[in-house]
């Protein structure tokens, strides 16, 4: 099989994006096949180069490859090639509205209670009209005559869809500046390239129906391909989901210390009905994944849901592999042996790193009787030889004696003074790590706090 992902670098690749990368990606690995990257930038006002090379790096990070690559700004001569095939068939006209006043058209008929389809006006012109308009200076742009018949075929998610035609505006194939548009383009990169699937999102069913009446006009034989239409995002709370929300920009959660898998983790499950999977790896993440347990139901996206995969699959590594996600010497192993069970995101380890580091000076805000605490805390740790855990432990347990606390009136003020976190790693094994000279001088500094609360 032969799929293609096609983005547009027309801004950066948002979770829907990368949904439809990974399950197309997902699925021709599964199958044995090939998957083509096809960049599609023929809109040249909107693509940008800084949009595309973020494009690669994110799907790089997502772990998923690709076999061929092209830019559909490549093929512009093939293109043309194809309109005029389309011309000289008498399938291509010409047309002359303004956008201002096919919007005008476009609400005239819905006030009307008409389906906004186009009205093929153009085609009524006479050769002497149309030199007429262009001799005034109106540009032309071209569309294709759409066929009065029913296109159907059967989705591999969301069932059999019949779309007539009759209901549809006959697609524009070139703007009046000269740009192809998706829908011309995109068929004919997909006939050159023998695509056998194409996945994508359900917002493109009408285009697969356009695009379906325009290969049978470039092409003698039959579209031998099938098709899946994802359903859309909802929010948790059911409403429309807004794809261009900053926080979900693929390059947002990588910077916020997200792992990749847990992205691909949830994107290849949501929607269907798949158990949510923790997998380390895309090879075992394909094996699980299954096309056809998608529904037609819209699917709820809740960021919640990526952090909690993120967390249980961060749990799981081991040293060794966090060694070749950050490098080597990105924290001691003894170090990550006491907070890695408190790490959430990549991120966390770079705050730890500092928090336990002779560097630390965070701010404190101790009461009078947190003060009164560390005060002797600081004596009883003066007269320890060094940190162990017994001696830790022991040491805690005459805090407790002597300045009448237990619980969190003894454990949080300390673990304050010495992280400026609330809650965290074992305390003893904290006390350990850090070594009783830097405890000694970060109790010192959260007693003479001027803030009291």
């Amino acid at each position: 099989c032969n799929l293609r992902f096609a983005p547009s670098p027309t801004g950066f690749m948002h979770i829907g994006n990368a949904r439809v990368a990974i399950i197309n990606y997902l699925f021709c690995r599964k199958n044995g096949g090939k998957l083509l990257l096809r960049i599609d930038d023929t809109d040249v006002l909107r693509s940008k180069k800084e949009y595309e090379e973020s494009i690669l790096r994110d799907l790089e990070w997502l772990n998923i490859s690709h076999d061929s690559f092209f830019r559909q700004s490549e093929r512009i001569e093939r293109y043309r090639q194809v309109l005029l095939q389309l011309i000289e068939k008498g399938v291509a006209y010409k047309c002359y509205e303004t956008q201002e006043e096919l919007e005008f058209k476009r609400k005239n008929a819905i006030v009307k209670g008409r389906p906004p389809v186009y009205d093929r006006a153009s085609l009524q012109l006479s050769e002497t009209e149309k030199k007429k308009l262009e001799s005034s200076g109106v540009s032309h742009y071209w569309r294709m005559k759409l066929p009065a018949k029913t296109v159907s075929w059967n989705d591999l998610v969301l069932g059999s869809i019949s779309y007539d035609l009759a209901n549809v505006s006959d697609p524009v194939l070139v703007k009046a500046d000269g740009t192809f548009l998706y829908t011309f383009s995109s068929v004919i990169d997909d006939f050159d390239s023998n695509i056998t699937h194409i996945i994508r999102g359900q917002d493109h069913v009408t285009n697969t129906s356009v695009q379906l009446a325009i290969f049978d006009e470039i092409s003698q034989s039959k579209f031998n391909v099938d098709f899946a239409h994802l359903s859309l995002f909802v929010n948790k709370d059911g409403s429309q989901f807004s794809k261009r929300l900053g926080s979900l920009n693929i390059g947002n959660l990588r910077d916020i210390g997200i792992d990749p898998m847990a992205i691909c983790n949830l994107l290849a499950t949501l929607g269907s009905s798949l158990d949510i999977s923790y997998f380390q790896s895309m090879s075992d993440l394909e094996s699980y994944f299954d096309l056809l347990k998608f529904s037609s139901n819209s699917p709820k996206f809740d960021l919640d849901d990526v952090l909690k995969i993120n967390k249980k699959l961060l749990h799981s590594k081991m040293y060794a592999d966090f060694e070749k996600i950050l490098g080597k010497g990105f924290i001691s192993e003894k170090a990550f042996n006491v907070i890695h069970q408190n790490i959430e995101t990549l991120n966390d380890f770079k705050e730890w790193n500092y928090i336990l580091s002779n560097n630390f000076k965070p701010d404190f805000l101790m009461s009078d009787a947190d003060k009164n605490t560390l005060k002797i805390a600081v004596e009883i740790f003066n007269s320890c030889y060094e940190f162990t855990p017994y001696v830790a432990e022991k040491a805690l347990l005459n805090i407790s004696k002597k300045a009448d606390v237990s619980g969190k009136s003894l454990y949080r003020p300390i673990r304050n003074a010495i992280t400026y976190q609330e809650h965290g790693p074992n305390l003893i094994d904290l006390l350990c790590i850090i070594g009783k000279e830097e405890v000694l001088r970060r109790l010192a500094l959260a007693q003479v706090s001027t803030v009291n609360v």
